[in-house]
């Protein structure tokens, strides 16, 4: 790529990041209206955000727990997705659709236990 080509790429960037940033948003509003563990989740996610404030724990552990609880809601919104895509390929049932739904069920599941294991980790360090 040209000195041109990236010069026009980096004009391109401010409004490209305004649609990106619309479309998450649209999509925070849809999962918020839709489904209630993200809801949940999110508000298990306020509380330990609160509480790390007061946790006499150093920066470094914070963030690890923090980013560690992320996760949560990144494959809770990723399992949202593969349950809309679903739906709108077929509304019979299949064990396919099951299967598909059921693996995105267990990303979430994997990502609490993670998070678990990583507040074990952190306060017995």
């Amino acid at each position: 790529m040209n000195g041109e080509a990236v010069f026009k790429l980096l004009l391109k960037a401010p409004a490209r990041f305004r649609r990106s940033f619309k479309c998450s948003w649209d999509g925070l509003k849809a999962i918020f209206r839709k489904e209630e563990s993200f809801r949940l989740e999110s508000i298990a996610f306020a509380a330990l955000l609160a509480a790390l404030l007061f946790c006499p724990w150093p920066a470094w552990k914070r963030l690890v727990l923090t980013a560690s609880f992320m996760l949560i809601p990144l494959a809770e919104t990723l399992n949202s997705a593969i349950e809309d895509v679903c739906d709108l390929v077929t509304g019979e049932r299949s064990v396919l659709v099951k299967n598909a739904k059921d693996k995105g069920a267990l990303a979430v599941l994997l990502a609490i236990v993670l998070n678990a294991l990583a507040l074990a980790a952190l306060l017995s360090a």
